[in-house]
């Protein structure tokens, strides 16, 4: 059996499933299953993820259902799709490996409204309850969908009673997203959750590497150091990739082979990211609390206000660069130490509250996700 190792950077080679046909409800299969290399560069970040993809059992056998978290573009789908092509390889189906069922969570919640609204929902019910291997996607997006949750919650607890193995991805734990239903996350959790993050370290300069072999781009260790080096820490492995097209293109429009200036334009054009502005913060925190954003600007010391108030200053000056000054004259013209008091407070409360952890978290989501960085495609690793 595969053990965990402390220090070794390895490539998964990945595998692809065969779809069940009729599932992918017009989705590119490249685009669900493909990543421009064939293989997952996992360090010490990800430690989980290599025992996971290289155990010489089945991962089933570890837990049902499995739940893959982390953050856009960490990998999730297709290494979902990898250990579905694992299961399915290894439980064949006359002779041939089983077929996957591939449903993204919104549409699983779509299909499920058109089958209420038609009265027909046995073959729905019937084609989650007998997939060989059912894998669905991005679990977060159908916090809003609590009937759709329910009917999935049922769907999974057949399945695991039955043994029929099942995938899930989600963009954190869904205990951790508000909206989720109860039942399906006391279905989804029992499992084995296998957390992911973007690549780092060691693993991030192999990648980086890789990539530019990839592309065919012949470029100086020194030069792609100072690509790494530029890069803003925490970048998905497609941002990488996209720091790199930009170092080929500036080649192919000069003629000319990579150069300090190319490494320039692409950390300028890949690795700085639009800021965000006072304003949208202050926005989505006031939607988010229910209040107007008039009352969070206000001198009010009401309990709740105060509360909001504060988180927002706090998520200000961490996705910002703006100074204590500009925070706190944006917010009712506070002066710095009011703002620091505040900040240093809302940090302390994080550690013991967990609904205001939560809140933070998905705020901080909402305005970060799609900030990103330029020429950044959306497709899944």
């Amino acid at each position: 059996m595969a053990t965990l190792t402390e220090t070794t950077v390895c490539s998964i080679p990945l595998e692809r499933p065969s779809f069940q046909k009729g599932t992918l409800r017009g989705r590119k299969r490249e685009a669900i299953v493909a990543g421009s290399l064939p293989y997952f560069i996992a360090g010490q970040e990800n430690r989980l993820v290599t025992f996971v993809a290289q155990s010489d059992v089945s991962v089933f056998d570890l837990g049902n259902p499995i739940l893959l978290t982390g953050p856009t573009g960490s990998g999730k789908t297709v290494l979902a799709m990898h250990l579905a092509a694992q299961e399915a390889t290894a439980n064949p189906i006359d002779d041939q490996p089983a077929a996957v069922v591939y449903f993204p969570a919104i549409d699983f919640a779509r299909s499920y409204a058109e089958a209420v609204a038609a009265d027909d929902l046995p073959p729905l019910r019937q084609q989650l309850n007998e997939a060989s291997i059912l894998v669905i996607d991005d679990l977060h997006l159908i916090s809003d969908k609590k009937s759709a949750q329910d009917e999935l919650a049922a769907r999974i607890e057949h399945r695991t009673n039955l043994g029929l193995p099942t995938l899930i991805t989600c963009r954190r734990l869904p205990s951790e997203i508000r909206g989720m239903r109860p039942m399906l996350i006391s279905r989804v959790l029992p499992g084995l959750t296998v957390p992911l993050v973007n690549p780092i370290g060691e693993s991030r300069q192999l990648l980086l590497r890789e990539l530019a072999v990839h592309l065919g781009i012949d470029i100086a260790p020194e030069l792609l150091h100072s690509l790494d080096a530029g890069l803003a820490a925490n970048l998905p492995a497609r941002s990488l990739e996209a720091a790199l097209k930009q170092v080929s293109l500036w080649c192919r429009m000069n003629d000319a082979p990579p150069s300090p200036k190319a490494i320039d334009l692409a950390i300028g054009i890949v690795g700085k990211t639009q800021e965000l502005s006072l304003a949208d913060i202050a926005n989505t925190v006031a939607k988010h609390f229910r209040l107007r954003l008039s009352d969070l600007r206000s001198s009010s010391r009401k309990q709740n206000l105060v509360r909001a108030r504060s988180l927002a200053m706090l998520i200000a000056r961490k996705i910002t660069s703006k100074s204590m000054h500009q925070i706190g004259d944006y917010f009712g013209g506070r002066d710095h130490t009011t703002v620091l008091h505040a900040i240093r407070k809302t940090e302390s409360l994080l550690n013991d509250d967990v609904d205001l952890r939560r809140m933070s978290d998905e705020i901080t989501e909402k305005l970060t996700d799609g900030v990103g960085s330029a020429g950044t495609p959306k497709n899944p690793r």
